[in-house]
């Protein structure tokens, strides 16, 4: 990392060196060939996206989709480095070199036969550095019964003080919260260094993990579409071009 070697080359190598001693390489955590959208994690340093910016358009079956989609496969088929479909491996329980999380997975670590570990950025990509942040909010329904009352808990769940305290959840939108002394005390398992490195600047300049009106019925039909993507004999771009077909009205309405 020092050394500005920390790519996706690199770490797709290190971990297809551990994934072909037994243990297992890189793990996208919650992906398990069914979160599709957590892939974002490694496709975005290809600067690839599912859809446009105004969530009209299918973008999968353009070259940064493509591109990013044949090296995910290579790195699970040829490489062994990350595990295939029902391989099921878990970085916290020390079978595992790599994985991809939230910070808040910290809390995962084993304690009674704790092992080395380190937090550092997502490898750079072709289209060079880059983060993935999720969103989380708390919100009213405005038809509800009780409407008033829950916005009265809402803005006492949201104060300075109980925002601190959810911070050791979720880094907080409150900038006055977005700092290493505040997150290090909530995140005590992570030095300085990491948060400041990896977790605030992160969130500085990382893009959202994809989303959609109608996400639900989008994301099962990429789902159901990519399986023909998790084997061997893969056809990418022709799968790619049939998803597109399938979620272009979804993505209109």
């Amino acid at each position: 990392i020092v050394a500005g070697q920390w790519t996706w080359d690199n770490a797709i190598a290190t971990a297809s060196a551990v994934g072909q001693n037994g243990k297992g390489g890189l793990i996208v955590r919650d992906f398990n060939y069914q979160i599709w959208q957590n892939l974002a994690s490694i496709w975005n340093g290809w600067g690839a996206s599912p859809w446009s910016d105004d969530g009209k358009t299918c973008t999968m079956t353009e070259k940064p989709m493509v591109d990013a989609l044949t090296f995910i496969h290579e790195a699970i088929f040829k490489k062994k480095a990350i595990p295939g479909p029902g391989e099921n491996v878990d970085f916290f329980a020390g079978n595992a070199a790599m994985t991809i999380t939230q910070i808040s997975r910290a809390s995962l670590l084993p304690k009674d036969k704790p092992f080395s570990w380190d937090l550092v950025p997502l490898p750079k990509g072709p289209a060079g550095d880059y983060a993935l942040i999720g969103q989380a909010g708390i919100g009213v329904m405005q038809t509800g019964k009780n409407a008033k009352t829950a916005a009265e808990f809402v803005a006492y769940m949201t104060s300075p003080e109980n925002s601190a305290k959810l911070s050791q959840f979720f880094p907080s939108a409150r900038k006055s919260l977005l700092n290493a002394e505040v997150l290090k005390t909530t995140n005590p398992l992570l030095s300085q260094e990491q948060i400041d490195k990896v977790v605030i600047s992160g969130i500085v300049t990382g893009k959202v993990i994809p989303g959609h009106t109608g996400f639900a019925q989008i994301q099962q039909a990429v789902r159901s579409g990519l399986d023909a993507v998790w084997r061997p004999d893969a056809d990418i771009p022709g799968t790619l071009q049939k998803i597109c077909g399938q979620i272009g009205p979804l993505l209109k309405r």
